[in-house]
């Protein structure tokens, strides 16, 4: 990544940092080991090419990408336009926080689900020895809380197959 790209990653002084109203969740956390630099994970969550790679497709299930858009800036917007079992779905949300490469922080939303509200996911990265501990916390809309094995499960498995991918 060069170094005019950069830029659309730094905190605009907490510009996306918006006061949000409060509602019920649930937690869900998950961590794993990855062998790969943390700026090499970090821009696989914000670069739609490698985010449609891991993030969605066959290995989370009969998925395929139709769309993806993405404005990377604290205050920025993204859409993930996804096909599943032949229904169209959309996941969208916004960029809270963008500390390159340690912290990522996003509205998350799955038109899907019908959810009211948008959850929020953060994400921390920290290398040590070569590695990267990827700790991922989700505070997930309380509506949707009969779907906790499957957000877990869906995502335990998007992080295995990134884990593959960045290894590389």
């Amino acid at each position: 990544m060069s170094a005019d790209q950069l830029s659309m990653f730094e905190d605009d002084n907490d510009a996306g940092a918006k006061p949000t109203t409060k509602f019920k969740t649930f937690s869900v956390s998950l961590s794993r080991t990855l062998a790969a630099p943390a700026e090499k994970i970090f821009d696989r969550w914000l670069i739609p090419t490698f985010v449609g790679s891991w993030m969605f497709g066959g290995h989370i299930g009969n998925e395929k990408v139709v769309d993806l858009q993405n404005e990377v800036r604290p205050g920025g917007t993204y859409s993930f336009h996804i096909k599943r079992n032949g229904k169209e779905f959309l996941h969208d949300g916004e960029y809270l926080k963008i500390d390159r490469p340690k912290r990522l922080s996003f509205s998350w939303r799955e038109a899907a689900k019908k959810n009211a509200h948008k959850s929020k996911i953060n994400l921390s990265l920290d290398t040590q020895d070569g590695k990267t501990k990827l700790r991922l916390s989700m505070q997930i809309d309380q509506s949707l809380e009969l779907y906790a094995d499957e957000i877990k499960q869906q995502w335990s498995e998007r992080l295995k197959v990134l884990a593959a991918q960045v290894s590389k």
